[in-house]
């Protein structure tokens, strides 16, 4: 597949959306000289700054329904990740051998770049993708780096990459299924971890688990697959993998791998172990980010970085956006912004990478179908003060604490900063870690995070 076979072709964009992947697509396509109609439930306002981003170019545009004449203007389909494949549109395209593409299928099949790296997990993508580019830049610097990250969405790169460009993409489980479904291989393939999340996608946690999986189902003998020994899951997924199996872990000696000893780190590779940096000089806290700074140092490893350029990226690292990001330093009150934590796990992981006393959480929001025990019992255990936004998923966490205090309820992110704010004694931390995704009170999970940044850096 090439470019020029966009040339008059009649394209089906389903889904839009507010990330800018839809967007980013369209614009591409425009640029090819498709025939483009685009389509999404969501109305002209709600979709405003996306359709200002595509431009004055001319297309179709069919907001509000999906109805099936819409395949009468698709000889393709591109799928947004947010549209779900049981859609009555994308059955119909089916039984008319209408080809399904998204936004990750249709990038690989026109990425000319030899060397590849993709990422994807349920925690810690986004870190790994970030940080790994960072490493493999600092060697090659014409890297290019794109997924589900802000401002780095594949079709924005994808005109910049040529054969000898190295890339580091971040591959969500949506986008997974159908480069699984197009058979697309991936050389070097990365999975940080695999933990419940999306069950209102998915029926069931394997049917999530081999969604992951597709990463590496195509793979040959000679590509390379970088697995989490300490997640049971992905260790077990090790015995379906034709590539080479790479390991990570903070707790266990593993070979061939990198893993953490007495504080320090090591990796074994052409017979030799060798130590690259201390974990102390790391700059990104917690456990898990310890993790995630293992992964993408293996990672670059495998693709060539020199290890003296692993370390001194690792150590300079500061962290992504919107992941435990430091927002600001406040009478003596510290307040970050985890908003990107949209599962249980995710926000138990942030309470437990931050100091354990003066702890004041706001979570809540729309359920996903997860369970609350765990990050209830962290709660009590730490004893953390809980500022809750409305949802199904608040309702969920007050159940499995049920009894348990202080909680308070915040019907807006305003009201629960200036409650958390009244909450916290000097010295403590506020940290906004909801557990739960942000449909209801926010356009996404990093509005959400936009809002309590803006409240945070206001205070007076």
């Amino acid at each position: 597949m090439t470019a020029a076979d966009f040339k008059n072709l009649p394209v089906l964009v389903l889904g839009l959306g507010l990330h800018g992947g839809g967007v980013a697509v369209t614009r591409w396509l425009l640029k090819q000289g498709a025939r483009v109609t685009v389509t999404d439930l969501k109305n002209r306002l709600e979709l405003i700054e996306s359709l200002r981003a595509i431009g004055p170019a001319s297309y179709n545009l069919v907001l509000g329904a999906h109805p099936l004449s819409l395949l009468k203007s698709g000889r393709l389909i591109v799928q947004n990740p947010g549209v779900p494949s049981d859609l009555s549109l994308l059955k119909a395209a089916r039984r008319r051998h209408i080809p399904i593409e998204n936004e990750a299928s249709l990038f690989l099949k026109l990425c000319p770049a030899r060397q590849l790296a993709a990422v994807t997990g349920s925690k810690g993508k986004s870190t790994v993708t970030s940080l790994l580019g960072q490493m493999v830049k600092a060697w090659r610097p014409g890297t290019r780096v794109a997924g589900n990250i802000r401002d780095t969405v594949m079709f924005d790169v994808l005109t910049k990459i040529k054969p000898t460009t190295p890339v580091v993409l971040e591959l969500s489980s949506w986008q997974l299924e159908q480069v699984g479904k197009h058979k697309l291989r991936l050389p070097l393939a990365i999975i940080t971890n695999v933990l419940p999340d999306h069950l209102n996608r998915y029926h069931s946690m394997a049917d999530y688990t081999a969604a992951k999986a597709q990463i590496f189902r195509w793979q040959k003998p000679g590509d390379r697959l970088i697995l989490n020994y300490d997640n049971l899951i992905t260790r077990s997924l090790a015995r379906h993998a034709a590539a080479q199996v790479y390991w990570f872990s903070t707790r266990h000696r593993v070979s061939p791998g990198i893993w953490l000893s007495r504080g320090q780190v090591y990796i074994s590779g052409q017979n030799a172990v060798k130590k690259i940096f201390s974990a102390r000089n790391l700059q990104i806290p917690g456990e898990h980010n310890l993790a995630n700074a293992l992964a993408a140092s293996l990672a670059a490893y495998l693709m060539g970085v020199p290890l003296s350029v692993i370390a001194r990226v690792a150590c300079k690292f500061t962290g992504l956006h919107d992941r435990l990001q430091l927002v600001r330093k406040w009478h003596d009150l510290e307040f970050y912004n985890d908003t990107a934590a949209t599962a249980p796990a995710a926000a138990a992981a942030a309470l437990a990478a931050l100091p354990r006393h003066n702890l004041t959480l706001i979570a809540g929001g729309v359920d996903k179908k997860l369970t609350y025990g765990h990050l209830a019992s962290l709660i009590k255990q730490l004893k953390v003060r809980l500022v809750l936004l409305p949802g199904t998923a608040t309702v969920k966490l007050q159940t499995a604490l049920r009894g348990y205090q202080p909680i308070v309820l915040a019907e807006s992110m305003a009201a629960a900063v200036k409650l958390a704010v009244k909450l916290t004694p000097p010295g403590g931390t506020v940290l906004l870690s909801p557990g739960a995704a942000s449909f209801n009170l926010f356009k996404h999970e990093f509005d959400r995070g936009a809002q309590f940044a803006k409240l945070v850096k206001n205070l007076k």
